[in-house]
């Protein structure tokens, strides 16, 4: 049989195709991979069988020319509703990672789900309660492959077993990407204490980094006990990488916005816009933000040059 695998987006490996292709090839079944906007067969003959993955409800027009071109694909994901692995015969655990032959970290998660409900994320329904699922060690590929952990975990310290997992990542000597953030409006001072031991860093292993997220105003208080707690236990304010959802509350104004981005510009972190709706003056403020001209081009300054770094009178911009 041939399988065509579609990963719409992400950029991560994709842990539901990698075990769609350990289940096919371990059936003798030939599985190819194809990205992005790329979705052509790679077969000379038609795939016998098309599954489909996606994160982002974006995605949809992309899924609909994959159903237009595969009417039987079996289309699962955050961003396509609810299929899942199991309804359609994939019990496997086992990870192919011959579909990222460059990819040298271990993915995955050590835990579910997640303990808040935030109204902007689909986690709580997707996943369920908070609860610890794998060890360590049973993400790490093992030798061969460098002790570096990328964790896809919602609520690291929703899991009752952090304690053990932040053990295993400290005694075992790995470098950890907690790329979908600590929640700072939880973290207690232990807890804290915990993440400052590891040896945190971004996707690539190379900086220190520090993921957490502050999606709204009212939540400041909560958001900076936490962050002073990272602070207090040694992690240094230039590794954090903040988060910060807009356009979701249809009553916020740039002033909200903008109040979040200049408590972090002052506090040392890196702020990190998210459009909820992609407007032009999202994006813009966006863009504004991510290259850093935030620092040195007023807002309105920003606006009137149709939030276009070309655009600016660089002589005349104002400093921030």
């Amino acid at each position: 049989m041939n399988v065509l695998l579609l990963q719409i987006d992400g950029k991560l490996p994709n842990l539901a195709l990698m075990r769609i292709a350990a289940h096919h090839r371990l059936r003798g079944d030939r599985v190819e991979l194809r990205r992005g906007a790329d979705v052509g067969g790679l077969f000379d003959q038609h795939p016998d069988r098309v599954y489909a993955s996606t994160l982002f409800t974006s995605s949809k027009p992309l899924v609909d020319r994959v159903l237009a071109m595969y009417p039987d694909a079996i289309v699962g994901g955050t961003g396509s509703g609810t299929v899942c692995l199991e309804d359609v015969g994939i019990e496997t655990d086992d990870l192919d990672y011959s579909l990222y032959p460059e990819y040298r970290q271990s993915i995955g998660f050590t835990m579910r789900g997640c303990r808040m409900r935030c109204p902007f994320c689909v986690v709580p329904s997707k996943e369920g309660h908070a609860r610890a699922t794998a060890t360590i060690a049973d993400i790490w590929r093992g030798d061969p492959w460098p002790r570096e952990i990328v964790l896809l975990d919602n609520d690291f310290f929703g899991q009752d077993d952090w304690r053990a997992r932040i053990g295993e990542l400290w005694f075992g000597g790995f470098r950890v990407c907690f790329t979908q953030g600590i929640n700072a409006r939880t973290l207690s001072g232990e807890q804290a204490a915990a993440i400052a031991q590891v040896d945190y860093r971004d996707l690539r292993m190379k900086e220190r980094r520090l993921f957490t997220a502050w999606d709204r105003t009212s939540d400041e208080r909560l958001f900076f006990l936490g962050v002073e707690r990272l602070l207090l236990a040694g992690v240094r304010p230039r590794h954090l990488l903040v988060y910060m959802l807009i356009g979701f509350d249809p009553q916020e104004t740039h002033e909200d916005r903008d109040h979040r981005r200049r408590k972090l510009r002052e506090l040392g972190a890196l702020p990190y816009p998210m459009p909820y709706r992609r407007t032009p003056e999202l994006v813009g403020f966006q863009r504004w933000v991510l290259g850093a001209y935030d620092k040195r081009v007023g807002w309105e300054e920003w606006r009137a040059a149709n939030y276009q770094p070309r655009q600016l009178r660089m002589e005349g911009m104002s400093a921030r």
